[in-house]
């Protein structure tokens, strides 16, 4: 591990700021309204220790703990500068200023001992219940300390005077507090040295020693009343020495890399290869990379960017030429995907109307076998010898124009239902080429409606079954289509001579509805009645 130049200014502040808390007690020592000018230089000291440590440690847990200790610190010496500067007078208040000083000098112990653990404690894992009990201990002791006036546990006065000048008395309280701090500050720099010597590393592994040397010899020789002092009076105060020893103490768990903190950033910085410069804020360089041409020089393939931070900006150029390089890529690749979308789209258009030709073709062979037995009329009429095309020209229309209408319901029955209106428009015309043989013929309709288009075509076929068959001897037909709810019913009423309804028809009736066909003939006239039914089984 490598102390940055930084750390290495701060270490070198912190120790004169220490030297020079204890020339200043001594120069001032004297002095009219200077006598709690230590505390107030270490308290100001803290504070800026605070703020440091707030930018500093990353680690959020260990952080608030790091904070509620400087706190304490600050208590402590806002509660002496309370007694010895503003109350001085009041042996009352002063008395419990005193007391309230172990509110802090219980607490300063507990939060470094659960600082000293959580170091490289994984997140997840809880601390044991027992280290509660701590915290129980510590809060029973203080209430204990501020309570002394009612029981004389902690300080006793013999002299009756209670003023804590000198002449208190120590009882068996105050050697249970004492152990109790002294106890938790031997544990904390226990796990600390078995925490700094397990898994720190580097030549400034032992530095957090020096604080804990320093904080044995002067509490030694304190306790023995004996201390270094300079014109007969102590460089420093107990309240001094604790606070510097601790702030010194995580300082040196800082800088071994115990307690995790953004240091050394300088260093990685001036490594870095992405050429870039800190500024201050009147835009001098204070820190650039190994890389950094600096003032940056910006073209087509090079860009200069900046960003304001604390105290100044940082700046760094970006090489656009692999930019530029991506942007081509994906030009190429645009392309690419256009045409292959124009591949796919004409790829698509070709497939979608082979699909429709050969729908439009698997139709048009279901059509022609559907008219195939008319097609095969309309040959053996071309083909015989009855008579001239002239004679059989009303033959062929009439069966050309079954051929087209029943090819045109072929391809309206593709939405499942077809009307009256077609059924009746289909007879109509199919009546029309009937005439033109010299048959008599005539057409009414009631009601509208829609069917089965399967229902509508067996109405249409067999009207026509019944011509064709009909058509040498027919004079006179009269059709009559009635739409009557879900029920078709078309009456035939028909002349011809030595005509039988061939009822081999009623074969062909669809799924989805039934059919019934009644016949009455007198002499040459027949009366013919198909009625169909929506649903059902044929009947």
């Amino acid at each position: 591990m490598i102390i940055s130049k930084n750390s290495k200014r701060n270490i070198t502040l912190f120790a004169a700021a220490f030297l020079l808390c204890g020339i200043l007690h001594i120069l001032l020592y004297s002095v009219e309204f200077t006598l709690s000018f230590s505390q107030f230089f270490c308290g100001v000291l803290t504070l800026y220790w605070a703020v440091s440590v707030g930018k500093r440690v990353t680690d959020g847990k260990l952080r608030v703990i790091m904070l509620w200790i400087a706190a304490c610190l600050l208590l402590h010496f806002c509660l002496q500068i309370m007694r010895y500067t503003f109350f001085y007078e009041s042996i009352t208040v002063g008395r419990y200023l005193w007391y309230a000083y172990y509110v802090p000098m219980i607490a300063e112990p507990l939060l470094c001992f659960f600082l000293a653990v959580h170091i490289y404690r994984p997140r997840t894992s809880p601390l044991p219940r027992a280290y509660m009990l701590l915290i129980l201990a510590g809060i029973v002791l203080a209430l204990g300390v501020l309570t002394n006036d009612l029981h004389f546990w902690a300080k006793s006065f013999p002299n009756g005077v209670m003023d804590g000048i000198g002449q208190e008395k120590n009882e068996w309280l105050y050697y249970i507090v004492t152990f109790f701090i002294c106890g938790l500050y031997a544990m904390t720099y226990a796990v600390i040295l078995k925490k700094d010597l397990r898994f720190a590393r580097g030549r400034y592994r032992w530095l957090s020693l020096v604080p804990i040397m320093v904080s044995l010899v002067y509490f030694s020789l304190f306790s023995l009343n004996v201390g270094i002092r300079l014109f007969g009076a102590r460089l420093w105060n107990l309240g001094e020495i604790l606070a510097f020893c601790i702030i010194a103490t995580l300082e040196a768990c800082i800088h071994a890399g115990m307690i995790p903190a953004n240091m050394g950033y300088e260093s990685i910085f001036s490594a870095a290869f992405l050429p870039a410069v800190i500024l201050d804020s009147k835009g001098a360089p204070v820190y650039r990379t190994a890389a950094a041409d600096y003032p940056f020089s910006e073209n087509e393939d090079t860009k200069v960017m900046s960003h304001a931070i604390r105290g100044g900006s940082v700046e760094w150029t970006v090489d656009m030429r692999q930019v530029h390089e991506l942007n081509r890529q994906l030009e190429d690749a645009n392309q690419q995907i256009e045409a292959r979308n124009a591949y796919i789209a004409e790829e698509n258009r070709i497939k979608q109307e082979r699909a429709e030709l050969e729908t439009r073709n698997r139709m048009y062979d279901s059509i022609t076998q559907i008219v195939k037995p008319q097609l095969e009329r309309i040959d053996e009429l071309l083909c015989s010898e009855e008579g001239s095309v002239e004679k059989l020209l009303p033959k062929l229309t009439v069966l050309s124009a079954y051929i087209k209408r029943r090819s045109n319901m072929e391809l309206l029955s593709a939405a499942g239902t077809l009307t009256v209106v077609e059924l009746v428009s289909a007879l109509t015309e199919s009546l029309d080429y009937i005439r033109l043989c010299g048959i008599n013929t005539a057409l009414s309709s009631i009601g509208t409606g829609s069917y089965p288009a399967a229902m509508v075509i067996s109405a249409y076929e067999r009207v026509e079954a019944i011509v064709e068959d009909s058509l040498d001897t027919l004079s006179a037909l009269m059709v009559t289509v009635r739409s009557d709810k879900q029920r078709l019913i078309v009456r035939m009423m028909l002349r011809a001579d030595d005509f039988t309804y061939n009822t081999g028809g009623d074969e062909r009736v669809g799924a989805g509805f039934s059919s019934s066909v009644t016949i009455t003939k007198d002499r040459q006239d027949m009366l013919i009645v198909l009625t169909f039914t929506e649903g059902g089984e044929r009947k």
